[in-house]
C-alpha cells in the first residue's frame, strides 16, 4: 500500500454560508454644470435645424430667388446636391453691404418687427437660410444690384464654415449666383446620415417642383450632373402642373376652376376622374405659394370627388389658396410646412366648391340627345301603366312618359348582358345597365322623404363606446333617412323601424352602416344610399325589354353627373367620325 495514513487529507469541514453583502448605496449623480456653448458649436446646432440635407439648400435658395423678383431661375446639382448646389437667378441682386450681412444669423430684408410677421408675404423671412448654409458648407455668392441706367457692379463673397474669407469686386451681371459645395464637410456626424446620390437628387427635384408649381410666370430649369433634367418655361397654372408631372399626367385630362371667398381665393387644377390613382402623391396643397401639409385641404378635395372616383382610388388635385396674410400663420414650423388658418371652415368649403365646379364643367359636356320625334323604323309597344317587380323583388327601371318629345334614341340591343347599345344622332352610346339604373335610384332616394315602417322583428346589436356616442349624436339624421332606433342597454341598440328603400339591404349591410353613422360629413349617408341603390338596381345579366331600355337611356342622359354613386362612368360614347376612323373610312363615303 503506497502512502501513509498521515499523508492522506482529512475531509474539509463544510463552510458556513457567507452572509449576503449589503447593497452599495447608489452614488449621488454628479451635479450637471451649466455652460454656455461655444459660438461655433451653437451655430452648427442651429444650422442643423434648418439645413439637414441638400433639398433644404435648394428650398432656401429658391425662396430667396423668388422673393428677389427673379423671372428666371436655374438650379445645378452635383452628386445629388451633396457635392454642390448652385442657384442662379436674374432677381434684383445685392449690393456690397447687403452681401456683407447676408451670411450673418437673423439677417433678413423681409421683416423688421413682430408686427411684420402678421402680414408677411415673402417665402423666406426668418433670416436663417444663408447663415445656416454658410456654417454647414463652403459658400460663394456673386451678386450685382442693377443701378439706374442699366449699369451694375458685382461682388463676390467667400465664406468657409461660417467664417468670412473675402468680399471683393468681380465681373458679373444683375442677379445672384449662390454656389454651395461640400455640404457638412465640417460636420461629419451629420454628413454620414445623408442617403445615396440618386435619393438625394430625387428629393432635390421634388423640392424644385414644389417651388416651381405655384409660380408659373417664372422660368425654372433643373440641371443634374451637367444635363438639363427639367425645363419649365413661363406658362399657365394648368400647363405648369402638366409639365412638372408630364410622365404621370395626361395634360388633356386636366381642368381648372376658381372660387372666391372672403379674404381668400381657391384655385384648383385637377384631373378628370379617369386620372385617378391608388395613392395621394398627386394630391397637393399650396397656401400663398408654399407647399403645406394641411390634411383638411386634401380631405376637402377628396370629398369634392366623392361619387366620381371609385373606392380605393384618389383623384389628381392640386389646390392653390391665396389668402390674406393676416388670416394665416406660417411661423409654427422651421421650414414653414404647416399653416394655421383663422377661417379654415370657409376655406374647406371653398375647396369642395372648386372641385365640384370643375366636375360640373366636365359633366356639362356629356352627350345629350336631340329632342325630336321617334325614328320611324323603331316600332315599340306602349309603356304599361303598372310596373311589375322583378322576380327577386328588386325594382325595375322607371319608365318615363316621353310622348312626342322623347329623345331620338334607337335601341340596338343588349351586349354581353351588361351593356345597352343605342344609336343617337351622329354617335353610338354603350350604357352600363346596372350603373345607370343604380344612379337613377340613388338620385331618387337622396331627394325624397322616406316613410319608416315598423319591423316585425327589431334588429338588436351591440356597439363600442365610440360607436355608441356616434349613434347617439346621429339619432335625428338616422330618423330622417327612415331608420328608427332605441337604446336597450348601456351599449346596446335596437332598430325598430326601417324605410322600404332599405328593405333589400342585408343585416350585415345595416349593421355596418349603423356603426359608421355619425362620422361627420356626408360620407356615411352617401354610402348608405349608394348601397341601397345598388341592391335595388337591375343586375348584370338581367334581360331588359326595348321600352325599358329606351327610357333608362333617356333618364341616364338627363342626369347631372354621368357616374354611378361609386364613381364609375355609366356610359361610353363614340362619334360617327371616330367609328369611321376605326375602319379607315372617310366620313360621308358611300358604302360600296
Amino acid at each position: 500500500m503506497s502512502g501513509s495514513l498521515a499523508s492522506r487529507k482529512a475531509p474539509e469541514a463544510p463552510r458556513a454560508p457567507e452572509a449576503p453583502r449589503a447593497p452599495e448605496a447608489p452614488r449621488a449623480p454628479e451635479a450637471p454644470v451649466i455652460r454656455i456653448l461655444r459660438d461655433d458649436v451653437a451655430r452648427k446646432i442651429a444650422a442643423g435645424e434648418v439645413i439637414d440635407r441638400p433639398l433644404s439648400i435648394v428650398r432656401e435658395l429658391l425662396d430667396n430667388s423668388i422673393d428677389a423678383g427673379a423671372s428666371s431661375i436655374d438650379v445645378f446639382l452635383e452628386g445629388g446636391g451633396i457635392s454642390r448646389v448652385r442657384v442662379v437667378d436674374d432677381g434684383v441682386g445685392m449690393a456690397r453691404e447687403d452681401l456683407k450681412l447676408c451670411g450673418k444669423p437673423h439677417a433678413t430684408s423681409k421683416i423688421e418687427s413682430e408686427d411684420d410677421l402678421l402680414k408677411v408675404t415673402s417665402l423666406g423671412f426668418r433670416g436663417e437660410a444663408l447663415s445656416s448654409v454658410a456654417v454647414a458648407s463652403r459658400l460663394e455668392i456673386v451678386s450685382a444690384r442693377s443701378e439706374p441706367g442699366g449699369t451694375s457692379i458685382a461682388h463676390r463673397l467667400l465664406v468657409r464654415g461660417g467664417k468670412l474669407l473675402s468680399l471683393e469686386e468681380c465681373p458679373g451681371k444683375g442677379g445672384t449666383s449662390v454656389d454651395v459645395s461640400e455640404l457638412f464637410y465640417n460636420y461629419p456626424a451629420r454628413r454620414k446620415f445623408l442617403r445615396g446620390v440618386s435619393t438625394e437628387s430625387a428629393m432635390c427635384r421634388s423640392m424644385f417642383v414644389d417651388r416651381a408649381l405655384p409660380h408659373p410666370s417664372i422660368a425654372f430649369r433643373l440641371f443634374s450632373e451637367g444635363e438639363l433634367r427639367l425645363s419649365l418655361p413661363p406658362s399657365t397654372l394648368r400647363e405648369r402642373v402638366a409639365l412638372s408631372y408630364g410622365q404621370l399626367l395626361v395634360a388633356g385630362l386636366l381642368r381648372e376652376s376658381t372660387v372666391e371667398g372672403e379674404g381668400f381665393t381657391v384655385r384648383m387644377v385637377a384631373g378628370l376622374p379617369e386620372l385617378r390613382r391608388r395613392d395621394r402623391k398627386l394630391m397637393q396643397a399650396f397656401v400663398n405659394r408654399r407647399r403645406v401639409w394641411e390634411f383638411s385641404l386634401i380631405q376637402a378635395a377628396e370629398y369634392a370627388f366623392s361619387g366620381h372616383v371609385p373606392g380605393g382610388y384618389h383623384p389628381v388635385a392640386f389646390v392653390f389658396v391665396e389668402v390674406d396674410p393676416a388670416l394665416v400663420d406660417f411661423n409654427i414650423h422651421p421650414a414653414k410646412k404647416e399653416v394655421r388658418f383663422r377661417n379654415l371652415p370657409d376655406v374647406h368649403r371653398a375647396v369642395v366648391a372648386a372641385g365640384r365646379k370643375l366636375l360640373a364643367i366636365q359633366d356639362r359636356v356629356a352627350p345629350k340627345p336631340v329632342a325630336t320625334a321617334p325614328e320611324r323604323e323603331l316600332s315599340l309597344p306602349a309603356a304599361p301603366t303598372e310596373r311589375a317587380p322583378l322576380a327577386d323583388g328588386r325594382e325595375p327601371p322607371a319608365r318615363a312618359g316621353l310622348g312626342a318629345e322623347e329623345p331620338r334614341i334607337r335601341f340596338l340591343g343588349q351586349v354581353f348582358g351588361v351593356f345597352l347599345a343605342f344609336e343617337l344622332p351622329d354617335r353610338l352610346l354603350l350604357l352600363d345597365q346596372h350603373a345607370a339604373h343604380e344612379k337613377i335610384i340613388f338620385e331618387r332616394l337622396a331627394g325624397r322623404e322616406p316613410a319608416p315602417q315598423e319591423m316585425l322583428f327589431p334588429l338588436s346589436f351591440d356597439v363600442s363606446n365610440e360607436e355608441d356616442e356616434r349613434i347617439a349624436r346621429a339619432i335625428g339624421e338616422l330618423r330622417s333617412l327612415g331608420m328608427v332606433l332605441r337604446r336597450t342597454g348601456a351599449r346596446t341598440w335596437e332598430l325598430t323601424a326601417l324605410s322600404e328603400d332599405f328593405l333589400t339591404l342585408t343585416e350585415g349591410d345595416l349593421l355596418e352602416m349603423l356603426r359608421a353613422a355619425g362620422q361627420g360629413g356626408e360620407g356615411w349617408r352617401r354610402d348608405l344610399l349608394a348601397r341601397a341603390a345598388c341592391r335595388l338596381a337591375i343586375k348584370e345579366g338581367d334581360p331588359v325589354d326595348p321600352v325599358t331600355a329606351r327610357e333608362l337611356c333617356a333618364k341616364a342622359l338627363g342626369l347631372e353627373s354621368p357616374r354611378c354613386p361609386h364613381g364609375r362612368p355609366i356610359w361610353h360614347e363614340m362619334s360617327r367620325e371616330e367609328l369611321y376612323r376605326l375602319v379607315d373610312r372617310p366620313v360621308g363615303e358611300p358604302a360600296t
